[in-house]
């Protein structure tokens, strides 16, 4: 490594004379520029992270330990060349951002969750913890409309009233009804009682109440984050954007250059909402949720197209060598290839790649509940959805009917209605905010069936929240009857 001044690497690199290390202690920014020049150079990361250091170009420390402690500008011209102007955006990857997000509603964090689906998150979750009576998101274009907004407000109290009477009536139901485990303290059966009785008493909080949560991205996800938030209708998120922006810049300031509302996307909504705006939808009356398929391939072929994938990668066919020979192959073999590729699956095992290549279409109506769960325990799951709504109906807990208290729980939900429905009148955006964690969301959802698994496997097991659970455990008694042998090992426990 030749550099005409000595740097101590160790205080930024794990080690020195091995070909994987970890690389720490540097601005993501500068990470990322390390990353991008090794298309540029011969030179390995380490010696151009000796020669930026050498360069006095990163603006070290050496009082707090050799921390890098602001972006370089070498830095940053690199990334204006190369990401601006060029529009490397794999660049951007190599930057990272871990970004605390508190008090946006849980109509926001779902667009934020389906705003780029390589972020990650973990948010509060009302399975767990209690509201506290007015955290929910008040519209500022509420004001000027003073008699919605009281209604709108005595709406989001009367929400907080019924939450606590169902906790109220919950929590006796539920200790006469299940037993304390042997072994269990007090306290943790009393803690496991009140998440039961969480679970089902959130479902009269609307989407206005409000909601914390831990997010990571790249650089490239997060500019592509704000870029959908700036596009969104709703003026929370668009101004959400604009606070992440100023915050992430912080941290990763050059690849968040020229963040802007998409006007492709905006110019294409605005067609498409002025062409069916004349179709009135009609009012539906759903007695309860479901999930079904609306596209499954035939039998047969399902089992052809993943024949001929494990083909490719086990005996080295090509593609038309492989499907031709799947062809060929009686339906019992086809399941028995099927059977020898999943059979052996464990609980947290994922299933071979190859089932990527076999997609699926689903249609689900779900409780806002469910729709909030799907969103954080998908992977790779492609979405289409209506916007929030009381015309498709509303789902009661289980408890809540069996504890009697169906009554009080719908006279609420109906409240609720009656609010949407004045609010749309003047704003539909807006009436969004009042529509309750029980009423129903229309999803279409497209999955290969290594995310079936995926979700059938962790959304039916006995832990899973009940809501969610009933609907993959329908998708799942669909594709069992369907495709028997793909569906057989979807569903595994631990132990």
């Amino acid at each position: 490594m030749n550099t005409e001044h000595k740097v101590d690497l160790t205080r930024y690199v794990s080690n020195l004379d091995r070909n994987v290390y970890t690389i720490f202690n540097l601005p993501e920014e500068v990470i990322a520029v390390i990353f991008a020049y090794v298309s540029r150079s011969s030179l390995s990361f380490r010696d151009n992270l000796a020669k930026l250091l050498a360069d006095d170009e990163l603006a070290v420390n050496e009082q707090s330990g050799g921390l890098a402690t602001s972006y370089s500008e070498k830095a940053a011209r690199f990334h204006e060349k190369w990401v601006v102007g060029y529009g490397h955006s794999s660049v951007a990857e190599h930057a990272v951002a871990h970004i605390g997000i508190e008090k946006i509603s849980r109509l926001a964090s779902a667009e934020l969750e389906l705003a780029n689906s390589f972020n990650s998150f973990t948010e509060y979750s009302q399975r767990y913890q209690r509201p506290a009576r007015g955290d929910v998101y008040i519209p500022e274009k509420l004001e000027q409309q003073p008699e919605l907004k009281e209604d709108y407000l005595a709406l989001q109290d009367k929400a907080y009233d019924t939450y606590e009477a169902l906790m109220a009536g919950l929590i006796p139901y539920l200790k006469q009804s299940i037993p304390q485990n042997e072994g269990e303290s007090p306290r943790a059966y009393q803690s496991r009682v009140e998440k039961i009785a969480f679970e089902d008493a959130r479902y009269v909080l609307t989407l206005a109440t409000l909601t914390n949560l831990g997010m990571t991205g790249n650089g490239r996800a997060l500019r592509d984050t704000l870029v959908a938030l700036l596009t969104s209708e709703q003026a929370e998120c668009r101004q959400l954007a604009r606070d992440m922006e100023r915050e992430i810049s912080q941290v990763i300031p050059t690849l968040l250059k020229y963040v802007e509302p998409n006007a492709y996307v905006a110019e294409a909504r605005r067609k498409l909402s002025n062409r069916f705006g004349t179709i009135q939808p009609t009012a539906q009356t759903i007695k309860g949720p479901h999930a079904r398929f609306t596209r499954l391939p035939e039998y047969r072929d399902a089992l052809i197209l993943l024949a001929t994938q494990m083909l490719v990668t086990y005996a080295g066919l090509s593609y038309d060598a492989a499907q031709s020979h799947a062809e060929t192959l009686p339906l019992v073999e086809l399941e028995q290839l099927a059977l020898d590729a999943l059979s052996d699956l464990r609980f947290f095992d994922n299933p071979l790649p190859e089932l990527q290549h076999l997609h699926y279409q689903m249609e689900l109506v779900i409780s806002e509940a469910n729709w909030h769960q799907l969103l954080r325990h998908n992977r790779r799951a492609h979405f289409s959805f209506g916007q929030p709504t009381v015309r498709l109906g509303y789902t009661t807990p289980p408890h809540v009917e069996a504890a009697g208290l169906a009554e009080r729980y719908q006279s609420f939900i109906h409240e609720a209605e009656t609010v949407v429905r004045k609010l749309a009148d003047w704003n539909p955006s807006i009436a969004q905010y009042a529509v309750t964690n029980a009423h129903h969301r229309q999803v279409t959802m497209t999955a290969s069936l290594w995310e079936l698994y995926h979700l059938i496997n962790l959304r039916t097991s006995p832990e899973a929240q009940w809501d969610i659970r009933d609907t993959f455990q329908q998708l799942h008694d669909q594709l069992q009857a369907a495709h028997p042998a793909l569906a057989r090992h979807a569903k595994r426990r631990l132990g």
